[in-house]
């Protein structure tokens, strides 16, 4: 699955600038903390991991990408790490929520699969 994150971060850019010109390389890079353009490029074309949370937040907001469009971009960047979401392992790890742990681990070792998790979804909707 190398460089889908890099596809998707490069079709998000197209029309997204000012007067709707695609936002270059060079202006996602100097958001992200005037990181250079060849490693970004590199982060493009998948010869580098995604970059951590707090550069994918930046990259975001440059891009103006929609809370659907932010998750997806958390998977493809997990996903290339090998990893879960980056926007998940704190929430997963919070020691005041131990049964989101307990409900992973079991729905693991029973092989729930995804029909289980669309069910839950689902409730979780309802909850709104």
């Amino acid at each position: 699955m190398a460089g889908e994150f890099g596809t998707y971060i490069n079709e998000k850019r197209k029309g997204r600038g000012v007067n709707g010109a695609d936002i270059l390389l060079r202006d996602l890079a100097q958001a992200m903390g005037n990181m250079s353009v060849s490693y970004l490029s590199d982060i493009m074309k998948g010869r580098r991991n995604p970059p951590d949370i707090n550069l994918l937040e930046i990259m975001a907001e440059v891009l103006k990408l929609s809370a659907d469009e932010k998750a997806e971009m958390f998977d493809l960047a997990g996903r290339e790490r090998d990893e879960a979401a980056p926007d998940l392992p704190q929430y997963i790890m919070d020691e005041n929520i131990p049964h989101v742990r307990a409900a992973l681990r079991k729905a693991k070792k029973k092989g729930l699969g995804d029909d289980f998790w669309k069910h839950i979804n689902d409730e979780i909707d309802k909850k709104e």
